[in-house]
C-alpha cells in the first residue's frame, strides 16, 4: 500500500513539473516577435495584406515550433496536416505542395506568403487553428 502511494505521489509530481515547463508556443512566439495583438486580430479576421514584419516572425516562428517549417523554412507537409481538422487533411495535401514552392530570401516571408496561399484557398482554416 505503501509502494503505490510513493509510486502515485511520484507520478504526481512528475505530470505537474511537466504541464508547469511546457512551453506556451503563442505567447513566446509573440514575445519573440514582437507583434502586437492588433496584428493577430486583423489575420484572424482575414487580413491577409498586412505588410508587418513582426506578423511575418510570429508565423515563422509558430510554425517552426510546431515543426511545421524547418530551419531553412522548408515546409514539412505531413507534420503541417496533424495540425489541421481530419476533414481538411486530405484536401489540404496538394495545396500544402503548392504553397511552399514560394519564393522568398527572408524566412519570415516565406512563411507569411505560405500562410497567405494555403488561407486564400481556405480560409475557415483561421478559425480552426488556435495561432493568438
Amino acid at each position: 500500500m505503501l509502494r503505490n502511494c510513493r509510486f502515485f505521489l511520484v507520478l504526481s509530481t512528475i505530470l505537474i513539473l511537466l504541464h508547469l515547463g511546457k512551453a506556451d508556443i503563442r505567447k513566446d512566439c509573440r514575445k519573440e516577435s514582437k507583434v502586437s495583438w492588433a496584428a493577430l486580430r486583423r489575420m484572424k479576421a482575414g487580413d491577409l495584406e498586412q505588410e508587418d514584419q513582426n506578423l511575418k516572425c510570429y508565423l515563422k516562428c509558430f510554425m517552426m515550433r510546431h515543426g511545421i517549417l524547418d530551419k531553412n523554412a522548408e515546409v514539412d507537409v505531413q507534420r503541417a496536416l496533424r495540425h489541421l481538422p481530419r476533414s481538411m487533411q486530405d484536401s489540404s495535401k496538394k495545396l500544402f505542395n503548392k504553397c511552399k514552392s514560394v519564393q522568398s530570401d527572408d524566412p519570415c516571408d516565406k512563411a507569411y506568403k505560405m500562410i497567405k496561399c494555403y488561407v486564400g484557398h481556405h480560409p475557415e482554416i483561421l478559425q480552426s487553428v488556435p495561432f493568438l
